[in-house]
């Protein structure tokens, strides 16, 4: 496996089986290189982003705020990734943030940034991987609940809440039953003689 790894079409395979967009910056924020989903994404060749700063390689809409481009317009201390690249060069521990990214035309994105940052050649890059969660994101705001059956009502109706939960988010339920549930349903069961004698 380890001269898998010296092989450059091998580590180019790797790279570009990543299924979330990823890019490798340098010390400057320039993309020296970006995985297969970023470029499907972004809509381009390799060779149309390289050496761009990460703002204007994602089209993002604060890209051209300042004549010397990203990184140096009034909201570059709000930008996601470039927090999470300066908390992991400083920290020199990988890093995990989540905020929005606003592309152009007019487009924002929920997102999750990961960056880990390393040497090579006495020079410092970062990986930087992009996860969209736009649809994980859709529960933020008020949710009309039954004060009674605890259903939510949503553009299709009123729906159980495990339903409205799976439906617009990635999440999945298992069930179980409470402590305070047993007692009501099963008065005769002692939990406490029970838990004794499972756990001696």
């Amino acid at each position: 496996m380890r001269e898998l790894f010296k092989q450059k079409y091998f580590l180019q395979s790797l790279f570009d089986s990543i299924p979330v967009l990823t890019l490798v910056l340098d010390n400057d924020s320039r993309v020296c290189a970006a995985n297969k989903t970023a470029k499907d994404f972004l809509g381009c060749k390799e060779d149309e982003i390289l050496f761009n700063r990460c703002g204007k390689s994602i089209s993002c809409r604060h890209a051209t705020d300042h004549p010397l481009g990203c990184g140096f317009g009034p909201s570059r201390n709000e930008c996601i990734i470039k927090k999470a690249v300066l908390a992991s060069r400083k920290e020199k521990l990988p890093q995990r943030l989540k905020g929005k990214l606003e592309l152009l035309p007019d487009k924002d994105l929920n997102v999750i940034v990961s960056v880990s940052s390393f040497e090579y050649k006495k020079d410092v890059f970062s990986l930087v991987m992009i996860e969209g969660i736009t649809l994980m994101i859709g529960l933020e705001g008020l949710i009309p609940i039954c004060a009674a059956c605890k259903r939510i009502r949503d553009e299709k109706g009123w729906n159980m809440i495990e339903k409205f939960i799976e439906e617009h988010s990635e999440a999945e339920f298992t069930h179980d039953i409470c402590p305070e549930c047993i007692k009501k349903m099963y008065p005769e069961i002692d939990l406490e003689d029970d838990i004794q004698s499972i756990c001696g």
